[in-house]
């Protein structure tokens, strides 16, 4: 059995905060001009960054039909989305959308979302004058086993004479590398660890609008339990029983904890000092590099 509907009550509410932030604080940051002056790359930076569009996309995924009906079957619930931003904006939300931990998605879905915003972004690449491609990073550190990473168009050939011009966009993630310090001084790297922790499922499960999609009827509510079951396995943690409007926060602590247990192990391996874990985080940018080449 499939079940559809229009119901936005999770995902745009998401993106709308997402898309909230970047607009506020996406002219600040980032350099979008290209080494060497080149004009194709720093042209399609700038057309990313101010240029708007809409994309429609779906969340599905299959559930128990308990979760919406009686009975002990599976049926697959669809609902379907919109979410209208400029194209860095809908790159940046494509990113955080599923982010991956040690390769291992943590939410499941995201990837229509992603297709949306590649097929956006495509539209507008093409000149007769280069070849073109857009690379899309998050890691809240450098070389994080917490990240997403996607490209739109093909990579350059090794040969190629390549410019680049580099925008670093909002995630939608606060700022968080001064409380990372004073965690650092605190507790160490489990005090990094648990800020970007917190931070991050707070952006993937916002209590509030969490709570809403758990009142709901239908798909809203099947989609986030979903979710939280993904979650819960890639993180290896238990939030089954936790799963209803009134224990949004313990079902995030849980993730929380088991997300930082992981960063802990990853900033001790890469980083000397708790200090130092903590002046490298960068969970509120997500890096959008355009490539041109000719041929």
């Amino acid at each position: 059995m499939d079940l559809r509907a229009s119901s936005t009550t999770l995902d745009t509410v998401l993106f709308v905060l997402l898309v909230g932030v970047a607009v506020g604080t996406l002219a600040g940051v980032g350099d979008r001009r290209a080494p060497g002056g080149d004009r194709v790359a720093e042209e399609t930076a700038d057309l990313l960054a101010t240029t708007t569009t809409e994309v429609t996309y779906t969340r599905s995924a299959r559930v128990p039909s308990s979760a919406l009906l009686d009975g002990d079957d599976t049926v697959t619930v669809t609902a379907d989305r919109t979410a209208a931003g400029t194209r860095t904006e809908l790159l940046a939300a494509a990113a955080l959308a599923d982010p991956s931990l040690g390769g291992a998605s943590l939410t499941g879905m995201g990837g229509d979302l992603r297709a949306g915003a590649r097929n956006a972004t495509e539209r507008v690449l093409y000149t007769r004058e280069a070849t073109v491609q857009v690379a899309v990073t998050w890691r809240p550190y450098p070389d994080a086993t917490l990240r997403s990473s996607f490209a739109v168009g093909e990579a350059p050939p090794r040969d190629a004479d390549v410019s680049v011009a580099t925008v670093a966009a909002a995630s939608g993630l606060p700022n968080v590398t001064r409380p990372a310090e004073r965690a650092a001084r605190a507790n160490g790297f489990d005090g990094v660890a648990g800020v970007l922790a917190d931070a991050v499922v707070a952006d993937l499960f916002p209590p509030g609008q969490t709570r809403d999609a758990l009142y709901s009827e239908g798909p809203d509510r099947a989609l986030v339990a979903h979710r939280y079951r993904h979650a819960s396995a890639a993180l290896g943690v238990d939030t089954a029983r936790f799963l209803t409007p009134g224990h949004v926060d313990q079902a995030n602590k849980r993730l929380s904890s088991g997300l930082a247990k992981r960063l802990a192990t990853d900033l001790r391996r890469r980083y000397d000092s708790p200090a130092a874990a903590a002046e490298a985080v960068r969970a509120h940018q997500v890096r959008v590099v355009v490539r041109t080449w000719s041929g």
